[in-house]
């Protein structure tokens, strides 16, 4: 859905705004995060003197790889976008500046907005223990058979030195 920006200071425009968005999946950190539900946006668009005030609610669900143990995961985002864009250079650094023309497009902005609400750090679980750093198990699961050695480690260059030949 797009928005034109206009300059007119004599009246504004109201736009409600109700569509679903078909993307099949986002590339984040490298990693691509796959859209199960389409992406659900309601809300109001108010242009005035050239401003957009665009406040918005986004709903979808999507599929998820969790940092640590690997494993796939589902979680819904519920997100309120609430943001104010022109087409002019504006004095108020709250307001979001287009880069070229005087059109807006929502879906850039729900796209951008949901970028923002990820995490950097995408887990399946808070307390997630991830993989065994010598098997590869996943300690989620339960512990692994590996026999950890505390070796210290200005002594660590001297473990191989004994082994036999």
């Amino acid at each position: 859905m797009e928005i034109i920006l206009q300059d007119s200071s004599v009246k504004s425009i109201i736009k409600d705004v109700d569509f679903a968005y078909h993307k099949e999946n986002l590339v984040y950190n490298n990693e691509t995060i796959k859209i199960l539900k389409p992406i659900q946006v309601n809300g109001k668009v108010v242009v005035s003197q050239g401003i957009a005030d665009v406040k918005l609610s986004v709903k979808t669900r999507m599929l998820h790889t969790c940092s640590r143990c690997l494993e796939q995961f589902e979680r819904d985002l519920d997100l309120i976008v609430d943001e104010k864009v022109s087409k002019n250079e504006q004095e108020d650094e709250n307001v979001i500046t287009l880069e070229e023309g005087d059109v807006l497009d929502i879906r850039d902005v729900v796209i951008n907005n949901i970028y923002l609400a990820l995490p950097l750090k995408i887990l399946c679980k808070e307390d997630c223990k991830g993989l065994c750093q010598d098997c590869g198990s996943n300690l989620n699961n339960g512990p692994c058979d590996c026999k950890f050695e505390e070796i210290d480690p200005r002594f660590s260059a001297l473990k191989d030195m004994f082994k036999e030949v």
